[in-house]
């Protein structure tokens, strides 16, 4: 009878010791380093600005960085003086991109402001209206080579690619433009040619 008692509990431990075995094969047998093999790709959104090379009073759009998810779009002036007053509307591919937020550039900025610049980014069927002024006592700026007014933030919605620019047709609502501190029009030129191509992966 101690004999069998004896067998009983050497088989338990047996099948105890063969089930942890069988656990630690399937956990560490035939995997071939887990998930780290095979790592989840990512393709950044990209933007390619059409303008090559910026000449004095271009405003244009660049990028300035790209995720998987995010793509930021800057509004940059080239050697331009007086500029106090920004206003401009933009067209971009709603299908395939949401408009997320904005940072405004360094360039209303310059000379540490007594009053923070007004910004305003209102989203519109197809596109977004902008305007941006510095306030008196403030003087006007002037950008030196090309500085960015503003960044754009847009995510992703969808893939496919599709242009960014301003928007100078005749149904536009906002005539681009950029003013010195008199509300005087400054030679700054917004088209044709100075938006660009979007893609989403």
């Amino acid at each position: 009878m101690s004999r069998n008692r004896g067998f009983l509990r050497d088989s338990g431990w047996l099948r105890a010791a063969g089930t942890a075995a069988l656990l630690l094969c399937l956990l560490g047998c035939g995997g071939g380093g887990g998930g780290d093999s095979n790592p989840v790709t990512c393709t950044s959104l990209t933007f390619e600005r059409a303008l090559v090379g910026p000449s004095d009073g271009d405003v244009y759009f660049e990028q300035t960085s790209g995720t998987c998810s995010t793509l930021d779009v800057g509004v940059l002036v080239s050697n331009l003086t007086g500029v106090f007053t920004v206003g401009f509307d933009l067209t971009y591919p709603q299908a395939l991109l949401q408009y997320e937020s904005y940072t405004l550039g360094p360039l209303l900025q310059k000379g540490s402001p007594q009053t923070a610049p007004f910004v305003l980014v209102t989203p519109i069927v197809g596109g977004l209206q902008l305007t941006m002024t510095r306030f008196g006592p403030d003087i006007p700026v002037s950008a030196v080579g090309s500085e960015a007014l503003i960044t754009l933030r847009f995510t992703r919605v969808a893939p496919g690619a599709g242009t960014i620019d301003f928007n100078t047709s005749s149904g536009s609502s906002v005539g681009e433009a950029i003013l010195d501190d008199n509300g005087v029009a400054r030679p700054a030129l917004f088209a044709p040619g100075h938006g660009g191509m979007v893609t989403v992966p």
